[in-house]
């Protein structure tokens, strides 16, 4: 004799509902890729294009010249929006010729950070210059220059031009 014994179902599994930080996830990176299709994979935050540029083409706009040599250089553009067109960057630079370049560049002398001197800023970590209206193309109306000692031979130069 056969007895049949019934087994139980098993119980039905409650149903998972998805992180709502998964969907937020996927969310941001199908936003991210359209803005990357749509804007061709440039740098725009608000109207504004931010495009690398070589820093000899960012002296010779302000009117001046990258010193030579001149090593680690990266250089932007930025564009559009309200900001119109500035420029920022940074290279390196011997540093017995840092003091004698920034004396070489044109464009009226603005004393840098409250400074009592329209000229060159000797501080402990470096130099430091301001310009007003370089000479060059760029419609810019101030320009700041600080240098940074890295070591005994070698300086860092930054650079950034305000509208």
């Amino acid at each position: 004799m056969h007895i049949a014994t019934e087994i139980p179902a098993p119980a039905p599994r409650p149903k998972r509902r998805k992180a709502p930080w998964l969907i937020a996830l996927a969310a941001a990176a199908a936003l991210g890729g359209l803005t990357y299709a749509f804007t061709g994979g440039e740098d725009t935050v608000e109207g504004f294009q931010e495009r690398p540029m070589a820093c000899s083409e960012a002296m010779y706009a302000m009117g001046w010249v990258l010193p030579d040599p001149a090593s680690d250089q990266r250089c932007t553009e930025l564009s559009g929006g309200l900001a119109g067109h500035t420029q920022s960057g940074t290279f390196r630079m011997a540093r017995a010729d840092a003091r004698p370049w920034l004396a070489s560049l044109d464009g009226e002398r603005y004393p840098p950070d409250g400074a009592g001197s329209g000229s060159v800023v000797e501080r402990k970590e470096g130099l430091a210059l301001e310009i007003l209206r370089p000479t060059g193309s760029l419609q810019a109306s101030r320009v700041k220059v600080d240098v940074r000692w890295e070591g005994e031979d070698t300086a860092v130069v930054t650079f950034e031009t305000f509208d």
